[in-house]
């Protein structure tokens, strides 16, 4: 089984809008950096056979660069089109490698418990399907065994309906789905005053490391090439 992680490049202004308007966008930019490089991390250390870090606008950012090589991810471009194409072409193209995936997002807090277990148990079983909703509405992750593209066409994107409509639909494909416990994401404001001190510290020093080694990077070497490891300046 194999994860592909849902990443956009981590940019004030253009991330975490929602988020923004309430804590403003170079902070919204920082707390999304750092819940995603948590969210590599933890699809890296679960017993995936690969991980893979699907990125928009595509696979340029540096961060997004650093991020990959740091948890031996590789590195996909989500191409144009609404959410449901963009997770379709990134199950396709992994399911021919892997016997099943999980498409995760990059908006949960904490991921260290057994949401990973569940959806192998649940995807070693033939026809079945693994959905992982959020209190919006949404879902944070999505675990399946075949590409269908119907799952991924029609739902409502970023309204109240996605899990119940896409539920719907992988019913409909003939398959059963499995429900993980609901949670929420990290969308707006009240979503983060609502997290406790100690995650909100783990996130922060997750949003601060990458600066840090950079710092670290520019002082040891004034004269290197700051851009990722395999980019050309």
């Amino acid at each position: 089984m194999a994860i592909v992680v849902f990443a956009r490049a981590p940019r004030p202004g253009r991330c975490k809008t929602r988020l923004a308007a309430a804590v403003g966008a170079r902070r919204a930019a920082r707390i999304y950096h750092a819940l995603l490089s948590r969210a590599v991390a933890a699809a890296s250390e679960t017993a995936a056979d690969h991980v893979y870090l699907a990125c928009a606008p595509d696979t340029r950012d540096a961060r997004l660069h650093a991020l990959a090589h740091r948890h031996g991810a590789t590195r996909l471009r989500q191409p144009d089109g609404d959410l449901g194409e963009r997770m379709h072409a990134a199950a396709r193209h992994v399911l021919r490698r892997h016997a099943a995936v999980v498409l995760l997002g990059s908006d949960q807090p904490i991921l260290d418990d057994g949401w990973f277990s569940d959806a192998v148990a649940t995807l070693q079983r033939p026809g079945r399907a693994w959905l992982a909703p959020t209190c919006d509405g949404g879902y944070w992750a999505l675990g399946l065994r075949h590409a269908e593209a119907r799952p991924f066409r029609g739902p409502a994107w970023s309204t109240s309906r996605v899990a119940a409509q896409t539920e719907q639909r992988l019913r409909r494909c003939g398959w059963a789905v499995d429900r993980y416990p609901q949670r929420r994401d990290i969308d707006h404001g009240r979503d983060w005053q609502r997290l406790s001190g100690p995650t909100k510290h783990l996130l922060a020093r997750r949003a601060v490391r990458p600066r840090a080694e950079e710092f670290s990077r520019r002082r040891s070497n004034p004269r290197r090439c700051q851009r990722a490891p395999g980019e050309r300046c």
